[in-house]
């Protein structure tokens, strides 16, 4: 059975990495990306169904974080002021 859940945005978001990683830089780049460069640039944000949970030093406390709270596959991290860190396959190899 497939986690899901309906973000503010309405549409429902599966645990499928690539489509939380996909639907997540969709939604930074319309809804944050402007206030964030302002505010975070070269912080990580950890996002989860579209939403801006924190933001983080690094790439790996954000990773870390989104890991813990939230599990494999249902967060994404966005470096501020640069393209989505996609971990794909190699996430597997980092545990």
């Amino acid at each position: 059975m497939s986690w899901r859940t309906r973000n503010a945005e309405g549409p429902r978001m599966s645990n499928d990495p690539t489509s939380q990683v996909e639907s997540n830089h969709a939604i930074y780049l319309n809804r944050y990306k402007a206030e964030a460069e302002r505010e975070h640039k070269g912080e990580v944000a950890l996002m989860v169904d579209g939403e801006i949970k924190a933001y983080f030093p690094t790439a790996s406390a954000a990773y870390a974080a989104g890991h813990d709270q939230y599990g494999l596959g249902h967060f994404s991290i966005q470096q501020i002021g640069a393209d989505p860190i996609d971990l794909g396959a190699q996430t597997l190899a980092l545990l």
